[in-house]
């Protein structure tokens, strides 16, 4: 193959019949079959017989999974326009394809993890309620989407300046500077990650569970921390497509990068919402009795005490946090404040029930109130 092109002689010894194309579409197609399984299965969950039906959450990160059709559509149709090839096979007029097609990109990328970000934001909502650092890190996470929007759609005027600057010389613009807008917003975007990492953390904490369960209950909210490696992974790709004059090689990489992390964040917003699934699974492979809830009575015990006082022994009282499907959980159990969404807090009861009657369904999380008086004879 010659060493000549459209940009000039290649480098010496530079294989320009290497291609990335195998690469970019295993990967790429491999990741988005899992994202929209991830999705599928979620969706199933959640509609379920005896399931909890579809909450807003549910809605967002199905148009986040859109999205992410989306971004892989543009690291697809990247590669019949030189995207994984050696810059000095690519034509001006695949080049200028190309480059059409990153535009688009940064649109569709930004709205995909945008969206899975305020799925996992408003998951949060529906489980543990709101904080003053959730609404901060849900305005954050607006506002970096309009930004990067706006930005990037008025960073170059004339917009075909963008895709026109390299491959026609009678082309007249200005742009912004690319490479300081890629860095800035991958740093930004890495923020408001580690920060809805720790949104759950405080409340996690005040419940009134075994340090075993509140640990594990993290670890599962913590899988997200996959998605701030996979971002910093692609800043990385970012800075190394920059500084390459292979400009279409690097991408190659950065196409990669930039289609797994939006759908590893959709793999790790659906994580938590399986627990219905795993939990019919449990109780079919447990004993028959498991499929149907067994009715626990409050009762109380009286005994006679010393010195003629009567003491009421210890009433137990325990019930079942049902109201969602996911993780119930109730914060501050002993002052009564509980963060679950008012039309859930009492679903625990089923019609039919007697009063003082509650049921207990294994491998949940139970809230127990232990409480005692005495009166003097």
């Amino acid at each position: 193959m010659s060493n000549s092109g459209a940009w000039g002689e290649a480098p010496p010894g530079l294989d320009l019949a290497e291609d990335q194309s195998g690469d970019i579409i295993g990967t790429v197609v491999a990741i988005m079959v899992i994202g929209l399984a991830a999705v599928v299965l979620r969706l199933f969950t959640r509609s379920m017989k005896m399931g909890p039906g579809l909450a807003i959450d549910d809605y967002v990160i199905l148009f986040a999974a859109a999205m992410g059709v989306g971004t892989a559509v543009c690291c697809l149709i990247s590669v019949p326009w030189g995207g994984g090839k050696h810059l000095w096979v690519v034509t001006h007029e695949e080049f200028t394809k190309l480059f059409q097609t990153t535009y688009a990109f940064v649109i569709v990328y930004i709205t995909c993890i945008s969206a899975t970000k305020l799925s996992i934001l408003l998951f949060y909502r529906r489980i543990f309620g709101t904080s003053v650092i959730w609404y901060i890190v849900f305005g954050l996470t607006l506002a970096h989407w309009a930004e990067v929007t706006i930005t990037w759609l008025a960073g170059c005027r004339p917009m075909d300046y963008y895709w026109r600057q390299y491959t026609d010389p009678t082309a007249t613009g200005k742009c912004i500077d690319a490479p300081l807008f890629y860095f800035c917003n991958g740093i930004i975007g890495l923020v408001i990650d580690v920060a809805i990492l720790l949104v759950p953390t405080p409340t996690i904490w005040k419940l009134n569970l075994p340090t075993t369960k509140k640990i594990f209950i993290g670890g599962i909210l913590l899988l997200g921390g996959f998605v701030c490696v996979a971002s910093a992974i692609r800043i990385v790709m970012m800075d190394q497509l920059v500084k390459s004059p292979d400009v279409t090689w690097a991408m190659s990489k950065v196409f990669i990068w930039s289609c797994c992390e939006p759908f590893i964040g959709i793999v790790c917003a659906c994580l938590p919402t399986y627990a219905p699934l795993l939990r019919r699974m449990w109780r079919r492979d447990t004993t028959s009795n498991s499929d149907s809830p067994t009715t626990i009575y409050v009762s109380d015990k009286s005994n006679t005490g010393k010195r003629g006082s009567r003491k009421t022994g210890l009433s137990t009282t325990t019930r079942t946090l049902r109201g969602d499907d996911e993780i119930e959980l109730t914060v501050d159990i002993h002052s009564g404040q509980d963060l679950r969404p008012a039309n859930s807090r009492d679903s625990s009861k089923r019609k039919g029930s007697p009063e003082g009657q509650l049921e207990f369904y294994p491998n949940d999380i139970m809230v127990t109130k232990d409480f005692s008086w005495s009166s003097s004879a």
